[in-house]
């Protein structure tokens, strides 16, 4: 008791963690492997209380725990086979975007029929080899995996990008679209941000979605509510302030 005293223990009263079955962590953690039990855990907590439901992309979970969206889409597809978790597409637009992941009820588990690999043993000595599986080893047996590491650090970097800009950006549709907040998790509405980012950068594009609430009550204006529309629409819209000779609400011209 005396060394307690020196240190702090989780106070599981506060409702800053989430859960995960004792069950998965005792049994299946074994088979489904290492990026398997990667993914459980960051879909366990992304989880909806009550409905168990989690949509967060691949590329948020690849970005959240350090490892690459081909990793993600293998422990993805471990806990299907198994039955742990079960996909569903959510349909935007008049097509499928989105993955939205249900964790199972453990009763729901396929059970293992094969035994989890042993670990390797040392010829010599007959004893666990402990020399850690390293990346340089992974770089120089597979040639293959070498270039799929660059391009998935590419897309992590993406998706760090877009998890903070893209964002804020996405927050101004607010005053102009009630239900905004589906766009954060849309890959096609942040798809058509990302572009205008890209192309006039985000103080251009900020300053055009400010002037939204106006032009949208306005006689012949295009009405935008969302970022792929403002993307279809720009030149309307632009027209339309020319028109009104309203260019600098604009500020310069694109």
């Amino acid at each position: 008791m005396k060394q307690q005293g020196l240190f702090k223990v989780r106070d599981l009263r506060k409702k800053t963690q989430f859960k995960i079955d004792d069950e998965y962590i005792n049994g299946w953690a074994r088979f489904c492997g290492a990026n398997a039990t990667l993914v459980y855990t960051s879909l366990c907590r992304h989880a909806e209380f009550y409905s168990q439901k989690a949509f967060p992309s691949q590329k948020k979970i690849a970005f959240e725990l350090g490892i690459s969206i081909a990793s993600v889409k293998r422990g993805i597809k471990q806990l299907v086979e198994y039955n742990i978790i079960k996909i569903e597409k959510e349909k935007m637009r008049g097509k499928f975007d989105n993955n939205l992941y249900y964790l199972l009820d453990k009763s729901e588990w396929i059970k293992p029929t094969t035994a989890p690999q042993e670990p390797r043993l040392n010829r010599s000595s007959k004893t666990v080899a402990h020399r850690p599986y390293t990346v340089r080893d992974t770089l120089k047996d597979n040639k293959e995996l070498r270039i799929q590491i660059k391009k998935d650090n590419k897309e992590n970097a993406k998706a760090s990008f877009a998890g903070k800009e893209i964002n804020e950006i996405i927050d101004l549709f607010k005053n102009v679209n009630p239900s905004y907040e589906k766009f954060f998790r849309n890959t096609t509405q942040r798809g058509a941000l990302e572009r205008l980012v890209k192309k006039f950068g985000p103080g251009k594009v900020e300053e055009i979605i400010s002037i939204l609430p106006i032009t949208n009550t306005k006689k012949y204006a295009p009405t935008i509510t969302t970022p792929l529309q403002l993307e279809d629409k720009l030149g309307q819209l632009v027209a339309f302030t020319k028109q009104q000779k309203s260019e600098s609400i604009l500020g310069t011209t694109l």
